[in-house]
């Protein structure tokens, strides 16, 4: 499917506005629904979620278990149905005990992978072994579904909607938003549409994004995310495309039933991903970004960005611009592109790599530039009636494993919040969540340069000493944290600290023990790992 296809089959939601979900009478179906999931009683307060990604869904269900009324607003014309795989740690899967059916959903159709890794010349290192999290120590007392590495994006996506459709929550497709506002003495926060028109809650949450207007109101500036120096390449299509080729069928033989093996191949300076599934296969190079790079097709690239202009044109002028064009190098890439950026950089590929890369279908490659934009301190408008969530509060790039596991935290910390504080201390408890997630976020985001270090700039001599270091990191104090038991458990502590003005202490212990926390640029991390340091050494405190 073509990046940013729209499929509208089998999940519909209401286009009317102005109704919130889930407080239907007796014939609404989720009333009977409802009546299988533990829901705190009704406060009165009225969230508005901008954004249908899965961190605006999952704010939507959240808020709606935790007792508010809430609808969602999306710009795209239906629901988008793109993307290939995500990784959701236990901290973030562990919310969905309390969902039994969406909970059914998830773990009949995720994908139960482990991982491998190998030299980019086909030299095995280590594995197969299951993400670090899922080793059996790691387990024990966990709550909630047992936790597969990799989450097909679409099912994942369409688990969340079929239970936003279930409950009545209402999602509002094609409506653009270009500005937030607040009234803090009217107790609301808004939304200005490209149209003239608005809409208003007592909260709005803005969910939509790196490219979220929400900045100017919560910071005072809009911040526009940057360039990282990284892009990647990335594919999914159907499995049986690949068995054609005798070379790809001889080393991913996969069999139904089988589990799947998420396979790393290293080389310096870049690494490929390569999953075989009963259904799909995904694979991905990740590499730095050279401009003028002998390795792509220049005529095509100016025909791909003059393509995105007319893209950029239409969607403005429409008022659903789906948010990526800038971001999208070329949304057409054939697979000798993809081959020579890899032959360039580190000569020698095993020939089954290339051979399952040039299985993928026309229009099935795209390339993708990874944005950045360094975390913010603040994440509420001045009011508190303003809040965001996900990529438009932070930033992850995909090595850290943990872009939607932190924007699903946040959904979950910020409805507990809500609940705890209550439609009369609403603009503390926003201010709360904020304090409590920051340092967290701020350390999980650099686990993504820990990672890519480890696959970009191999210690091969201490790798020969001991193979399992060239794992990937998923740290214990990420994994084993409950965010709406924390939440719950530091509420008070945090409410003190916001209205006291920080003359109350507040003590965050949901980053690495014994860490010191402290502010950092990306530009600063690119400085000392060009000096040659090792960014896992530099990090104080226990972050394993």
């Amino acid at each position: 499917m073509a990046p940013h296809a729209i499929d509208s089959e089998q999940v519909t939601t209401s286009e009317s506005g102005g109704s919130y979900g889930g407080r239907g009478g007796a014939t609404n179906p989720a009333t009977k629904v409802a009546a299988r999931l533990e829901r705190c009683p009704e406060n009165g307060i009225k969230v508005l979620v901008v954004g249908a990604g899965v961190g605006g869904l999952m704010t939507a269900l959240e808020c709606w278990r935790k007792g508010l009324s809430v609808r969602v607003l999306e710009r795209s014309a239906g629901p988008v149905y793109t993307g290939d795989n995500l990784t959701i740690q236990p901290s973030a899967m562990s919310i969905f005990r309390h969902w039994p059916e969406l909970c059914k959903e998830i773990e009949e159709e995720q994908y139960d992978c482990w991982m491998s890794y190998y030299r980019h010349s086909g030299e095995h290192v280590y594995g197969p072994n299951p993400p670090s999290f899922n080793d059996p120590e790691n387990t024990i007392g966990r709550k909630g579904p047992h936790v597969a590495f990799m989450q097909g994006r679409v099912k994942f996506y369409k688990a969340l909607l079929r239970q936003m459709e279930r409950l009545g929550i209402d999602i509002k497709y094609g409506t653009h938003v270009v500005d937030y506002y607040e009234d803090a003495s009217a107790g609301i926060g808004g939304v200005l549409f490209d149209d003239g028109g608005k809409d208003e809650a007592n909260l709005v949450v803005a969910a939509d994004g790196l490219k979220s207007h929400s900045g100017k109101i919560v910071s005072g500036i809009d911040i526009r995310p940057k360039e990282s120096g990284m892009a990647i390449y990335r594919a999914a299509y159907p499995v049986e495309h690949i068995f054609s080729e005798p070379l790809v069928r001889e080393r991913w033989n996969y069999q139904k039933g089988e589990r799947p093996v998420w396979e790393f191949w290293l080389g310096a300076g870049l690494h490929v991903l390569i999953v075989v599934t009963e259904d799909i296969v995904v694979w991905g190079l990740t590499h730095k970004v050279r401009y003028h790079d002998p390795g792509i097709d220049l005529l095509g690239l100016l025909r791909s960005r003059l393509q995105e202009l007319i893209h950029i044109l239409i969607f403005r002028l429409d008022g659903q611009d789906d948010g990526s064009a800038t971001e999208s190098w070329t949304p057409n890439v054939e697979p000798d592109e993809v081959l020579r950026v890899m032959e360039r950089e580190a000569p020698g590929w095993h020939p089954a790599v290339a051979a399952i890369m040039r299985t993928a279908p026309k229009d099935s490659i795209i390339h993708w530039k990874l944005m950045w934009r360094d975390l913010c301190e603040k994440w509420t408008s001045p009011g508190g009636r303003v809040v965001q969530v996900g990529d438009s509060a932070h930033s992850f790039l995909p090595s850290s494993g943990n872009g939607a596991s932190q924007a699903m935290e946040d959904a979950i910390t910020l409805a507990a919040c809500l609940q705890l504080g209550g439609r009369s201390q609403l603009s503390e408890a926003t201010r709360v969540y904020n304090a409590l997630r920051y340092e967290r976020v701020s350390c999980a985001q650099k686990m993504a340069f820990v990672n890519a270090q480890i696959k970009h700039q191999t210690d091969w001599g201490a790798i020969a000493q001991n193979p399992k270091l060239i794992r990937t990191r998923f740290p214990r104090w990420i994994y084993q944290h409950d965010p709406e038991a924390y939440a719950i458990e530091k509420f008070d502590q945090a409410l003190k600290h916001i209205v006291s003005d920080g003359n109350e202490p507040l003590q965050n212990t949901n980053f690495p023990p014994g860490h010191a926390f402290k502010k950092w640029t990306i530009e600063e991390v690119r400085k000392e790992i060009s000096s040659g340091k090792r960014m896992e050494a530099l990090l104080d405190g226990d972050w394993t």
